[in-house]
């Protein structure tokens, strides 16, 4: 395999799409749809699901930089225990005492959000901000970690969109609003390291109905070749065993910045609303 070891096979597929023949292309959608996790399958049950031939199997692996589909099984492997604390511990070396210096947390984040700055240019800023403007509903859906970043972003478009709900909802089932969204709607997906397999299903679910999809999700995760998806990729590694998602919280906060200044001189009239029944009503000065 070469030295990018650390390229998830999502992202080499991306890379190359354009170029695969089209049976190699079916083979790269099965994978993409499992997000990577294909380690628990052969190459020929890869094949049939993809509806290629063995050859055809081993000359799209070797394609993507490896030199057999084990090794790319071990890469993919090895690639879906990152974010496991477990794995983390595992794979360090602690020297010496316990090191109390938030300093070096804080430097950890500034270069995470550097990367970040360098991969999430201005021209897809506007397009991510556009499709939040242009949304009828916005529908956000997270598991696990990424729920905290997923309940962030619908505090503040609430404030400046009238129709923005977090799935699932309590007590219903995510099909329930998935089936009613149409070309004029949102799903923004915040999916992290060790994301479910739940949210590639309802990312399908909601581009069969035309609805558009915004992504947050962390580097590694590839881009995807349907032009009704766009992602926003962040680097989450943290100093310690544990990611962290300061990075994603930011871009949150940057979206949200410029769909407020985006919006015009109305906003101010609403949030002066929303204040005043903060008031009355929660009592909150």
């Amino acid at each position: 395999m070469n030295d990018d070891s650390d390229v998830s096979i999502g992202a080499r597929i991306m890379k190359i799409h354009d170029a695969l023949t089209a049976g190699e292309q079916r083979l790269a959608s099965v994978i993409l749809e499992l997000d990577g996790n294909f380690s628990g399958f052969t190459a020929s049950e890869l094949a049939a699901r993809a509806n290629v031939s063995n050859p055809t199997a081993a000359r799209f692996f070797r394609r993507l930089g490896y030199e057999n589909y084990q090794q790319a099984r071990t890469h993919a492997r090895d690639q879906a225990s990152l974010g496991s604390p477990l794995v983390a511990l595992q794979r360090r070396h602690r020297i010496g005492d316990v090191d109390y210096d938030l300093g070096r947390y804080a430097e950890h984040e500034i270069l995470n959000l550097r990367r970040t700055m360098a991969e999430i240019s201005g021209e897809t800023l506007h397009a991510a901000v556009q499709m939040l403007r242009e949304a009828r509903k916005i529908r956000i859906v997270a598991f696990r970690n990424s729920v905290l970043i997923a309940l962030y972003l619908r505090a503040q478009l609430s404030l400046l969109h009238d129709n923005v709900q977090v799935l699932p909802q309590l007590g219903m089932a995510m099909g329930e609003d998935v089936a009613t969204m149409g070309a004029e709607d949102l799903l923004v997906v915040v999916g992290m390291r060790r994301r479910p397999p739940v949210l590639t299903q309802l990312m399908r679910a909601a581009l069969e109905r035309n609805a558009k999809v915004l992504q947050l999700t962390h580097i590694g995760a590839p881009a995807s070749p349907n032009p009704s998806v766009l992602t926003l990729r962040c680097v989450v590694d943290g100093a310690g065993i544990f990611d962290s998602y300061s990075t994603a919280l930011c871009v949150a906060n940057c979206l949200v910045s410029l769909l407020e200044q985006s919006m015009g001189p109305g906003v101010a009239e609403r949030l002066a609303n929303i204040e005043a029944l903060r008031k009355d009503i929660d009592g909150i000065g």
